[in-house]
């Protein structure tokens, strides 16, 4: 038996699923805000599954349209969906970026505090939390740095040539972060995942000596000018995910409508394979793009950088409103 043609019509959607996610609508936003907040794979792999699984569930729900009202209705409302989407992108960049300038207005001068401590200093290398360790050599000053920047590990007072941190939360859960020279201080390649409470191994080595030293950081309430950022951060993240879950990919409805006359099995097929070419190429995407940003360092503008996630998100709104690619 010749079945060709519905190998073909598989390879269609697992290759339609693959191609229209790595458009950067799709994955760009996730990867902006999660760099800017310092998401964890995990949060970040959630994130993206999540808008994934939306992603297909919004063609699924196209697809069955077809059978109701043709191809041509089908794609035909895809594409208002579309725009739609490209707006609401639009609205939420602007959002997240007029948002953060006004927070910026609220808190200047003031910084970005933990209860326990004072805000931290203009031009300070630490963050409010100082942990200082006596060694056999002087002293180290560990800190999390989070003045307007993904939250990461500053270390300075270290003459070693390599020094790397281990993570070590109350569930047993370990996480290493690989340090980077910065001339005055040491700091994390890797943004600190929330919540901010462990224990911290630090091992520094130097002429074929290693030594390992334990500070223990517990978790504090943020407050950016009365704003709680816990909150803040899961409505933009909610917001996010319902626009991206809800924009439809259209090019592969055809492929389900042909499909038709060889079966309801082989529908069911299609979608499963469409359903997990479409969300692997969403997770992997936007997990390992957000790792090699978390790793880049803005300088001077880091402190604006929610203020440039947002305008790019805009941006690619506005690119795939006014000039579709797929």
């Amino acid at each position: 038996m010749n079945y060709t043609p519905e190998l073909l019509l598989v390879g269609a959607v697992a290759a339609v699923g693959v191609l229209h996610t790595i458009v950067p609508d799709h994955w760009v936003p996730i990867t902006l805000i999660a760099r800017q907040r310092g998401w964890s794979k995990a949060e970040t792999a959630r994130a993206s599954l999540k808008a994934g699984t939306g992603h297909v569930l919004s063609t699924l729900a196209i697809a069955l349209v077809v059978w109701f009202a043709g191809v041509a209705f089908a794609q035909r409302f895809g594409h208002y969906v579309d725009i739609t989407a490209s707006l609401a992108l639009i609205g939420f960049g602007c959002w997240i970026a007029i948002s953060s300038l006004l927070e910026m207005h609220r808190s200047s001068g003031h910084g970005h505090s933990h209860h326990h401590h004072s805000a931290v200093p203009q031009g300070s290398i630490h963050g409010p939390e100082l942990h200082e360790v006596k060694t056999g050599h002087g002293s180290l000053q560990l800190s999390i740095f989070e003045d307007g920047v993904p939250p990461k590990f500053r270390l300075t007072g270290s003459h070693d040539t390599k020094i790397n941190l281990e993570t070590v939360r109350a569930d047993g859960t370990r996480q290493l972060f690989e340090m980077a020279n910065r001339g005055t201080y040491w700091e994390s390649l890797d943004a600190i995942p929330e919540p901010h409470a462990f224990s911290v191994n630090i091992e520094t080595g130097h002429g074929g000596h290693a030594h390992t030293y334990t500070v223990n950081f517990k978790e504090h309430s943020h407050d950016h000018g009365g704003k709680a950022h816990g909150k803040s951060g899961t409505s933009s993240r909610t917001a996010l995910l319902l626009i991206l879950g809800s924009s439809p990919m259209v090019e592969g409805i055809p492929a389900f409508f042909a499909a038709g006359k060889y079966g309801f099995g082989l529908i069911v097929i299609m979608s499963l394979v469409f359903a997990a070419t479409t969300i692997v190429t969403y997770v992997v995407l936007c997990v390992y793009s957000t790792a090699g940003l978390q790793r880049v360092s803005l300088g001077p503008l880091e402190r604006y950088g929610e203020v440039l996630s947002g305008t790019f998100i805009a941006a690619v709104g506005v690119v795939f409103w006014a000039w579709p690619i797929l």
